[in-house]
């Protein structure tokens, strides 16, 4: 049973990793980059174009975030269990390395 577990979990893995390295190979992620530069380019000429014919200038008009805002209550409630289970780690990680040094310098 684990066996079938653990070669499905390889094959997944692997055609995932297939998956990327032909997306890589057809230059997807390169279309993309292109595709926001000529966005850019688009934005140049329309500032260019605006300041040419006197137009009030403002900067909204022609810089677009595509930033999302995913924030909700689980994403909220999973980056406070993240903090506190770094803080946890990070002074249980200070304790070990406190109780070592106390064993290295106890042999002395």
């Amino acid at each position: 049973m684990a066996n079938k577990i653990f070669k499905g979990l390889l094959f997944l893995l692997l055609g995932i990793f297939f998956v990327m390295i032909i997306t890589c190979s057809n230059g997807y992620y390169e279309y993309e980059l292109n595709k926001k530069t000529s966005l850019t380019n688009e934005a140049i000429e329309k500032f260019e174009y605006d300041l040419k014919n006197g137009k009030k200038i403002d900067i909204n008009d022609y810089v677009k975030t595509d930033t999302k805002n995913y924030d909700n209550k689980v994403s909220r409630a999973g980056n406070s269990i993240s903090r506190k289970i770094d803080k946890t780690m990070s002074l249980g990680i200070k304790y070990l390395f406190k109780y070592i040094e106390k064993t290295i310098n106890l042999d002395d």
